[in-house]
């Protein structure tokens, strides 16, 4: 008995902000039959070099072990500070991550826009920067 990847169950959907932040929003199933294709979609984008990137998990209708696994094995991919998972308050979601214990680990966000509007890397080390090097 084997898995067999079927793609058509996991819709994938590309957008990109005028500031250079692109978002992956997944619609449908996250198993073990579809994570190829999002492993694929990620793949290209980290290819990119993006400075963020997105995964909107809102509209999954279903997420299992190995689903979870690939957004885990995607954040270890980018690195923590460049992957945010938006959970839209889908209590399925919110639930696989916080069981697997990857909520923890995931920089995790209520909505799409709270994810878009975080900021990047860069600016977070410049703000950062200029409040520690403030003349007293």
């Amino acid at each position: 008995m084997g898995i067999s990847f079927e793609p058509e169950r996991l819709g994938i959907v590309r957008l990109e902000t005028s500031t250079g932040v692109v978002a992956l929003a997944l619609s449908g199933e996250l198993d073990a039959g579809t994570t190829p294709k999002l492993s694929g979609a990620v793949v290209r984008l980290l290819g990119e070099e993006r400075e963020v990137l997105v995964l909107d998990l809102s509209d999954l209708a279903f997420i299992g072990a190995a689903g979870a696994r690939s957004i885990r094995l995607t954040h270890d991919a980018a690195g923590a500070t460049r992957l945010r998972v938006v959970t839209g308050g889908n209590r399925l979601v919110e639930y696989v991550l916080r069981t697997t214990g990857f909520a923890a680990v995931l920089d995790c966000y209520p909505t799409r826009s709270a994810a878009l509007h975080a900021g990047s890397r860069t600016s977070f080390v410049s703000r950062a920067n200029a409040s520690w090097n403030v003349d007293r």
